[in-house]
């Protein structure tokens, strides 16, 4: 996997944002080709030869969690040597609100999870704990695009549908929901536009060849140094990024290395630059994506708007 590789792969993900996913529910060759400068047949072809080779299989659309009055956090944990690493990994994928679980080759896991307020992230750290054996980690939270937008009932329908998977066509899903096509369009447009749902990429880091997945942790001295202490960690690794999680208290970055030795040298090189408090490279073993469970959010909202409208519908109903 080459640097055009790495460049279409952090398009498609974040689109030269800070932010963990792309509004929409994705983008055309003809965008990315002109975000990196090459040509959309150069797009297409990489496209199709990564998702040949099973590196890329599809992509997750979800709601944004600001919309749900969600917020989001990302932990980072050793799990005990005591514990069973795959009883451990299928229970973290059972704890309510975990939407990407990062597991690297070693002891360390991180864990991304959804949580309405402070005391449901304690607990589910809490939880975290239990599962792995660990006695602490280093949490920080995720942000996500502002998404102040209000939507009608027929808007919530369709972001619930848009979540639960793919669609063969605009009319196939106007006719599923029981509107227009041109309403479909202007709905989607609307959710678009108001950052209501993003998309990422969904990969199988087991099937590359040739190259070492690597996540990039980095922490900070102070929020005074951390802006060009940043600056010089994305200019040392920015050919080889596919993801950058510039968090409030951590930096994450996905990277794509040539070899296995890259990888503690890299974490070596940015160890040294001023203004660097922490800086630890792990190789990914696997990348589990279930952001889908957020989805039953949505499905609640809709569920109320439902039970809401029953109950106005009731309230003015001539009495017999």
């Amino acid at each position: 996997m080459d640097a055009v590789d790495v460049r279409i792969l952090r398009e498609l993900t974040q689109a030269n944002s800070v932010y963990p996913a792309r509004p929409g529910l994705g983008t055309s060759y003809r965008s990315v080709a002109r975000a990196i400068s090459v040509s959309p047949g150069t797009v297409r072809n990489r496209v199709h030869r990564m998702t040949a080779a099973g590196v890329l299989t599809g992509s997750s659309v979800y709601a944004n969690p600001n919309l749900l009055g969600l917020e989001v956090g990302a932990y980072a944990v050793e799990v005990s040597p005591r514990r069973r690493r795959h009883e451990v990994i299928a229970r973290l994928r059972g704890l309510e609100g975990v939407s990407f679980i990062q597991v690297f080759r070693g002891s360390l896991l991180g864990v991304v999870f959804a949580y309405p307020d402070a005391p449901s992230r304690e607990r589910m750290v809490g939880a975290v704990h239990r599962i792995t054996g660990a006695e602490s980690g280093t949490f920080t939270r995720v942000s996500y695009p502002p998404c102040h937008v209000m939507l009608t009932g027929s808007e919530w329908k369709l972001l619930a549908r848009l979540v639960r998977g793919p669609f063969p066509s605009y009319a196939a899903l106007a006719r599923e929901l029981g509107i227009s096509v041109r309403t479909v369009k202007r709905q989607v447009a609307k959710l678009v536009h108001a950052r209501a749902v993003l998309s990422v990429p969904t990969m199988d880091y087991r099937a590359l060849s040739g190259c070492v997945p690597a996540d990039l942790l980095v922490a900070y001295i102070s929020p005074h140094v951390r802006h060009e202490a940043e600056r010089k960690v994305l200019g040392l690794i920015e050919d080889r990024m596919i993801f950058a999680g510039v968090w409030a208290d951590l930096g994450m970055f996905s990277l794509i290395l040539p070899k296995i030795s890259t990888v503690s040298q890299i974490a070596e090189e940015v160890s040294r630059i001023p203004g660097v408090a922490m800086s630890r490279a792990e190789i990914v073993e696997d990348h589990i994506d279930q952001v889908h469970t957020l989805g039953k959010y949505v499905d609640h909202q809709v569920a109320r708007l439902i039970a809401s409208r029953g109950r106005s519908n009731a309230a003015t109903a001539p009495s017999p």
